[in-house]
């Protein structure tokens, strides 16, 4: 399989294919409806503030194709990674500090097929180290390969998430919203 995916420009994933196919090699799995919902019930029990509500979760699942992944221990899961390309609008919306995570307005959301204007890393939790590096390390790697060109966006709102998002790349975006965090997009490398 092409790591890129057929409709997808270099670093503008639109292929959830490709997504799956990288989050697989650190043993994520793409969640179906009880695994959405067991994700959320996890990120609900380990990150503080609101979470989205699980019809929401399910909803983001259904639209981005490929958004919800978990990490399984002795058959349980742990961890969890929530992530999704965003159209225009919702790049214009999160850049405007007018995005909300929790009410999340699903046409924000880029389609399969529909080049990104943006990567939101929605959330991870994780209720073990390897679970937890796991997620970033899947992280890490979906960004290099398949959003290089494309701003890739995150907040932290714990300190081990501002620690976890900081050791792949991700920067402030303005110190007037310090949670708010950014891999900025490279440029294509010419071809030799």
């Amino acid at each position: 399989m092409d790591p890129i995916g057929a409709h997808s420009l270099p670093g503008c994933c639109s292929s959830p294919e490709a997504i799956i196919a990288v989050a697989a090699q650190h043993n994520l799995q793409l969640l179906d409806e009880a695994g959405v919902k067991a994700a959320r019930g996890l990120a609900a029990q380990l990150v503080p503030g609101a979470v989205a509500p699980a019809h929401v979760f399910q909803a983001v699942q259904g639209r981005a194709g490929a958004a919800v992944f978990g990490y399984f221990e002795a058959g349980r899961l742990s961890a969890l990674l929530a992530a999704f390309p965003l159209n225009e609008k919702g790049h214009a919306q999160l850049v405007e500090g007018a995005f909300n995570a929790i009410d999340l307005d699903l046409t924000t959301i880029a389609v399969p097929g529909e080049t990104p204007a943006a990567y939101y890393g929605w959330g991870f939790a994780a209720a073990s180290k390897d679970g937890g590096r796991a997620v970033v390390k899947a992280s890490a790697q979906i960004h290099r390969e398949l959003f290089w060109a494309t701003p890739t966006y995150a907040r932290a709102v714990t300190s081990d998430g501002l620690r976890a998002l900081s050791a792949i790349g991700f920067t402030q975006v303005d110190a007037s919203e310090p949670a708010l965090l950014w891999i900025a997009p490279r440029a294509a490398v010419a071809s030799r």
